[in-house]
């Protein structure tokens, strides 16, 4: 499938998936435990949660990468 067939809009869906899923994750790993390696769990559950949607994003724009091309 050349690039210009590609559906632009789920190219920039999948990309804000993407990303956001790493950022998620290293957001989960840096805010969600305390220094001594105990569950700030309030602030672990919002990144957990946000770690899925994100995943959830990031594949809603691969499904529909070449949609309508």
């Amino acid at each position: 499938m050349p690039y210009d067939q590609l559906n632009h809009t789920a190219l920039a869906v999948m990309y804000i998936g993407l990303f956001g899923w790493l950022g998620a994750a290293g957001m989960f790993i840096y805010r969600g435990f305390r220094g001594d390696g105990r569950v700030r769990f309030r602030k672990a559950l919002f990144w957990f949660v946000a770690i899925f949607a994100m995943l959830a994003v990031w594949i809603a724009g691969l499904v529909f990468l070449g949609y309508g091309a």
